[in-house]
């Protein structure tokens, strides 16, 4: 080991606390970075292997009714390779001590659960024999939430007939590996399944004997999706076809990717700025130490050392902290992802887990770290190499003070003599301040942009359940109804208000864009449902045309006053030609509005009523559930506040649990931040704090100047870090966004309060570690070094 490399362990062994610090927050950065990228990496492989393993189809399709043939009709034209039908039918089901009724939607399958495409994965038990109408099997994620085990019976309605179901097997379906009720905003395993049943039993059990009314696809290598979709249409539209999809668009799939986009979104916002503080932090250190060794390197050079060799000795230093930041945020992020990836595995009902966090991701991460290191190192480095050895082993230039701002500003606040010995080190130095209030700043800005994720949750929650749903109960339909169900529903006990609702799906189209969607009805003196933009305010239904979404509107290219091309899908199949109204700036989906007229005109059927909201008088609500379960016509009932209670716990689960990763990375920012600029501090005015205490001054005046101008950097860093964070979490939401929903901008201003706390406790606790060597100060060793 030559001379060099002998100085720079020794280097980091003295400034250990101070390269502990800055890889700290390296760390981060590369934690994050990991996690993110490797349980992207891993979800993906899982979802692809799962997909392929077990034939998701590439296009989906519904249809009233059609004939088994059509599977083989559509499977001959050009581009598809595998067509399959299969009934799906939804039930209501009974279970023991639940009065409320839960839905589930049964899928045939063929001899012992067998499928050419979305492969049933048996976890337990059997497939269902194809004729027993008894006999089916259940996913996982109800059988958990409901406590049903191989060998249970469950009393069903499947089409208006009572039956009692044998539960054989519990499995999974890569079509389901996000399952959702009709008309419901997040998945309550609880309250609705998905089952298979044999596709004999099936038929007889909903009345498709020797029919179908969905078909899935796989399509043949370079296939043009769009092209074999608008033939598939054109077959299926004398059945009632409500148009095909691709995989993209299909509900499951659909939620997995937008998850997966916003993991990816991650990486963009968060470890760029733990590298940008780090980079800082390596620039003033490096830069500092640089300084103190003036003498040295003036030796070094003196006996013969090169500047490439003198400027590769520090690059080393800044890499050998990179390299301690990159081990543990390289560890760290692994089983942070880890944990990750298997809570996604459970809440998207994956078969198995491959978590693999590949060589790129880690090499990525690493050569990101070095470079943001090596960029903070580049300003000291060329301080050492541009010293030549004459100047180098001369004293450095004393600091000049002049009266200035600062002094005048201090006369005029009447500062004491430890306070102009604060504001004039700052102004000293404004640069080093600097970093040391951004460092601060950005921390605080992150943690805060964290936090209105929680914030932005529970606006949305409260814009969704209180303010557009006034409901108490959301009663589904078989299917669309004539308006004398209204009349009965009102008579039910407890109810005290109905109201119809329907959503018809369609196709709308403006030039070479195109979007399907359902159009809702809402009527001019609806109460128990609201239209509520992103501000919170009310918007009212125009009396004739549509209303769209902001975000449906932007796919479409569509402006209030345009008009575009509507395609009912289903049904009669009918076009006609509608203006575009207004637009409304929603939080959740792609949807658009309408009156029950022009729904009905569109439809030109006599069954206006799709469901119904009732609100209810509460001390009849078990006794209304009961009547409305005996009700052959309804499918299944939706309680808002068993809704929104499910959303809140999703809250407290998902996004909670990700606070503690953000307030730690945060507060790894503040703590490497405050740290690197305690030790600096402390080490420049060492001199200067012995001989105060030489003169008369206490411990606690000593250390008023030291932690005086840390506490005062920080505290101006509070104000600049809600800036900041006002900026990033506007940028992390828009980010974020999807086109299934998206979370408002919506913080609350304790939200302030707590990311400032945080930040200020961990700065707090940093310096007073720095205080402790402020007590031991040795005053005759310091007073004989040269400063």
């Amino acid at each position: 080991m030559n001379a060099l490399n002998t100085k720079l362990l020794r280097d980091l062994w003295r400034l250990r606390g101070q390269a502990f610090a800055i890889g700290l927050v390296i760390g981060a950065a590369m934690a994050t970075f990991v996690m993110a990228m490797g349980v992207h990496h891993s979800l993906t492989q899982t979802r692809d292997a799962y997909y392929d393993r077990y034939q998701y189809g590439d296009v989906f399709v519904s249809m009233t009714r059609a004939p088994l043939s059509v599977a083989g009709r559509v499977e001959a034209i050009k581009g598809v390779a595998v067509a399959e039908g299969r009934i799906e039918q939804f039930a209501t089901l009974e279970l023991p001590g639940r009065i409320e009724p839960i839905r589930a939607i049964i899928n045939s399958v063929g001899p012992s659960g067998e499928t050419r495409l979305n492969n049933l994965v048996l976890l337990r038990g059997r497939g269902p024999v194809v004729d027993n109408a008894a006999e089916v099997v259940i996913d996982k994620a109800f059988a958990d939430a409901n406590g049903i085990d191989l060998g249970a019976r469950i009393d069903a309605v499947i089409y208006g007939s009572r039956s009692r179901l044998e539960v054989v097997g519990i499995g999974l379906a890569p079509d389901y590996i996000w399952s959702i009720a009709p008309g419901e905003l997040v998945p309550d395993a609880s309250r609705f399944g998905i089952f298979w049943m044999g596709e004999k039993a099936l038929e007889a059990a909903s009345g498709h004997t020797g029919a179908i009314n969905s078909l899935s696809l796989r399509l043949q290598h370079g296939a043009r999706e769009p092209e074999v979709i608008r033939h598939i249409d054109t077959v299926l539209a004398q059945y009632g076809g409500t148009g095909a999809v691709g995989r993209q668009d299909h509900v499951s799939n659909a939620f997995l990717t937008s998850e997966l986009d916003q993991l990816q979104a991650m990486t963009k916002i968060i470890p760029p700025i733990f590298l940008l503080v780090s980079t800082f932090l390596v620039y003033v250190v490096l830069g500092r130490t640089i300084r103190t060794e003036r003498e040295e390197i003036g030796l070094m050079k003196a006996f013969g050392y090169g500047n490439g060799a003198i400027g590769w000795h520090y690059l080393k230093f800044a890499i050998a902290v990179a390299l301690l930041g990159i081990t543990m945020g390289a560890a760290v992020g692994w089983w942070m992802g880890l944990s990750m990836t298997e809570q996604y595995a459970e809440y998207y009902r994956f078969p198995f887990l491959f978590y693999q966090v590949s060589a790129d991701v880690f090499a990525t991460g690493a050569t990101l770290a070095l470079g943001s290191a090596a960029i903070g190192a580049i300003g000291g480095v060329r301080a050492a190499v541009s010293l030549t050895p004459a100047v180098a082993m001369s004293p450095p230039p004393p600091p000049v003070y002049r009266a200035g701002l600062f002094e005048r500003l201090g006369a005029w606040a009447k500062l004491s003599s430890v306070g102009n010995m604060i504001v004039r080190h700052i102004a000293r130095w404004p640069g080093r301040s600097a970093v040391t209030v951004s460092g601060v700043a950005l921390s605080l800005g992150l943690l805060f942009a964290t936090i209105q994720f929680i914030d932005g949750s529970r606006a949305m929650l409260d814009n969704y359940f209180f303010r557009a749903q006034r409901q108490d109960l959301s009663v589904a339909f078989i299917e669309p109804q004539n308006e004398k169900i209204l009349t009965e529903l009102a008579s039910l006990p407890g109810v005290m208000r109905v109201e119809a609702t329907r959503a018809v799906p369609v196709l709308l189209r403006n030039g070479p864009r195109s979007e399907r969607v359902a159009i809702e009805s809402a009527g001019e003196f609806d109460r128990l449902t609201a239209r509520v933009d992103a501000n919170g305010f009310e918007v009212a239904v125009p009396a004739s045309g549509l209303m769209l979404s902001r975000s449906l509107a932007a796919k479409l290219d569509l402006s209030p006053g345009n008009r575009t091309q509507v395609t009912l899908l289903g049904g009669r199949q009918t076009e006609t030609t509608l203006t575009v109204a207004s637009i409304i700036d929603e939080l959740i989906g792609t949807r658009a509005y309408a009156r029950p007229e022009a729904l009905t005109q569109l439809t030109r059927d006599g069954t206006p009523v799709g469901s119904a909201n009732l609100l209810i008088d509460p001390l009849y609500r078990d006794e209304l559930i009961v009547e409305l379960g005996n009700m052959p016509q309804v499918l299944g009932l939706t309680e808002r506040d068993a809704a929104m209670r499910l959303f809140e716990e999703i809250i407290e689960e998902n996004i909670m649990s990700m606070m503690g990763f953000y307030i730690s990375f945060a507060a790894a920012i503040a703590v490497g931040v405050v740290y690197n600029g305690a030790r600096i501090l402390f080490s420049e005015r060492a001199h200067e704090l012995a001989t105060m205490r030489v003169l008369g001054y206490h411990r606690s005046e000593v250390g008023l100047v030291l932690l005086g101008e840390l506490a005062l950097l920080v505290v101006i860093a509070v104000p600049v870090g809600c800036l900041t964070g006002y900026w990033l979490a506007q940028l992390m939401v828009t980010m974020f966004s999807s086109d299934l929903f998206r979370l408002p901008f919506a913080p609350n201003r304790s939200s302030y309060g707590l990311a400032s706390l945080v930040i200020l406790a961990a700065a707090s606790a940093t310096a007073l570690i720095v205080a402790r060597r402020v007590a031991r100060l040795d005053m005759v060793r310091v007073l004989k070094a040269r400063d």
